[in-house]
This record gives C-alpha cells, structure tokens and sequence, in this order.
C-alpha cells in the first residue's frame, strides 16, 4: 500500500499512512495481515479520542483497515461528497470491502448516520457513541447554522438530514448505540432515546444493540471492556 506524498508512522503498533485525498488529510492504518474480505471501520470524527476504548486496535489485530477522511463542514452535504468519494477510492482502488463498519462518535455519530442513510451500499453497520442526532437544545448550534443553511429554529429539529428523521433510511443497518444518560452536552432524550425511539418504530428485527449508562456524561467515549464492540463489528463486517 502506498499514496502520493504520504507520511508513515507507527499508530497504536501499526503502520499509518497519511496523504492528501482531495485538499482534505486522510488516512489508512494498515494491519499486519488483512483478514479475508478486506473488512474496514471508519471513523469519522474525533479518530484520536478514546481509541483503546471503542477497539480499533483489537480490530486491527484482526486484520481490519482503519481510516479517516478530514471534515471541513461537520458532515454537512459538501462532506458527504467527499465521504463518498473516499469510500469508492478506497473500495475500488485499494480493494477494501465494499461496506464498511462506521465508528460515529459525538458530532461523528450525525456524519456517519448521514452518510448511511444516503449511501445505504457503501455501510454495513454503524457504532454510534453518543452521537448528536439533532441540534435542539445542542449548545453550540452557531457551529452548523452555515453548514447546513439553518434559516429557522425549527429546522434545528425538522431538517430532514437530521439522524432523528432518517430513522426509515437507517432501519435496516446493524447499529450498536452507546450513551449515557446524564449526558450533558448530547442530552439523551432528544439525541440518543429520541433516535433510538423512532428506530424501533421503524425497526421490528432487533438490529438495534443499546448500552445505556445511568449515571454517566458524554465522556467518555467507547468501554472498559471493548468485547461488545468487537463483535458487533466483526458479526457485521465479516
């Protein structure tokens, strides 16, 4: 594996490729051996938080690819065009598995579930970690209201690329919800159980796996113990 210009290094005992893919950073941790099928996860926010603590590297030790695709407008259309793009080159051109495990945490959770409700092939299932799935009451809404063109407060709620209103596009993924109720930056009853809520409406298979923690804020991220994570992921990628 190689890319034009890229920069090697050594991440969390693997070998990191990082390049240009169009004007945006990007990159590709490489396991030491691949296991069959080429199976990938993707995280698309936050690539270097908690990173023990969502199994990536135990991932990696089982021969998936990891990545990463900068943002530049918090998942808004523009991104998605670009999430798109380096999932065809990764897919057609590396050879990685058509559909990849989507790591979502925070404001990645609102990407990735944008990006599978609009790419329903390129995604076999989605780990959303706290994710932000609305921007009613989110504190810092002026992050966003350019991005994804916010002319009224209603659409706060009612746009429909919002997670909460993609529930009918999203009903057939494998999803794994992490959250925590006492999350204050996130709050659960209009992001996570709001989403979680429509999904099962929506969803009568079962496809929906939920870790909610009681006494628990937005960080952080991931578990103690990754075993859930590791196989939500391998059931579904492999």
């Amino acid at each position: 594996m190689q890319f034009e210009n890229e920069k090697i290094d050594i991440w969390y005992g693997f070998k990191r490729h990082i390049f240009d893919f169009q004007g945006r950073t990007a990159w590709v941790v490489e396991p030491e051996k691949a296991a069959a099928g080429n199976p990938w996860t993707w995280c698309m926010e936050w690539p270097t938080a908690f990173v023990p603590r969502t199994g990536v590297p135990e991932l990696l030790k089982k021969g998936f690819h990891h990545v990463h695709l900068q943002a530049f407008g918090h998942g808004n259309d523009e991104d998605q065009k670009a999430f798109a793009a380096f999932h065809d080159f990764l897919t057609e051109t590396l050879g990685l598995a058509k559909k990849c495990g989507l790591i979502g945490m925070s404001f990645g959770g609102l990407y990735s579930c944008r990006f599978a409700a609009f790419h329903p092939k390129k995604v076999a299932c989605i780990y959303l970690d706290a994710p932000l799935c609305n921007f009613f009451h989110f504190n810092h809404v002026e992050l966003v209201v350019e991005e994804y063109g916010l002319k009224r407060k209603a659409d706060y709620f009612d746009l429909p690329g919002l997670p909460v209103n993609l529930a009918p596009q999203l009903k057939d993924f494998p999803i794994l919800l992490i959250y925590g109720k006492t999350d204050d930056v996130v709050p659960a009853d209009v992001n996570c159980e709001m989403l979680l809520a429509r999904l099962e409406v929506q969803n009568g298979s079962g496809k929906v796996d939920v870790i909610a923690r009681n006494a628990w804020g937005h960080h952080p991220h991931g578990l103690d113990d990754v075993t859930p994570i590791i196989d939500f992921m391998t059931a579904n990628c492999c």
